[in-house]
């Protein structure tokens, strides 16, 4: 999914999201569009793991997916020379292990507003920034 850019003057960021819950994740992803980010969407995590690392600034996770978790996808990224930070959704981050929450930058429970998934991923990209409260 790529947005067709209008502000060529603001920095472009690009997001990989890698989740099996298709619905899920393409609506995530057309939100996190809409709001000005270049979106890659994986629904598999193995697939995930050939695409280009260097192209991206911020990863998105699910935690429970067929094939490799979220921890085993992120050991495997980071492996593989991903070197950009990387934000865990789960359905129940509090009943994950502490091992488990502290590879990620931030842990966001999927039942969540995407309201705070936006802001989570501008306070990670961009500390300076200051979200939009109308989203």
């Amino acid at each position: 999914m790529v947005l067709k850019d209008d502000a060529p003057e603001l920095r472009r960021y690009h997001i990989l999201c890698v989740d099996d819950e298709i619905l899920g994740t393409t609506m995530r992803g057309e939100t996190l569009q809409e709001h000005g980010y270049s979106v890659v969407l994986y629904h598999c995590p193995l697939a995930a793991l050939r695409c280009d690392f260097s192209k991206f600034d911020l990863a998105i996770l699910d935690f429970q997916m067929p094939g490799l978790n979220g921890r085993e996808l992120f050991l495997r990224m980071r492996a593989l020379g991903a070197r950009f930070p990387m934000i865990l959704l789960a359905g129940g981050v509090n009943a994950l292990s502490h091992e488990d929450r502290v590879l990620f930058v931030k842990c966001i429970d999927k039942g969540m507003p995407i309201g705070h998934l936006l802001e989570t991923i501008a306070e990670v990209l961009d500390p300076n920034e200051v979200p939009d409260p109308c989203t």
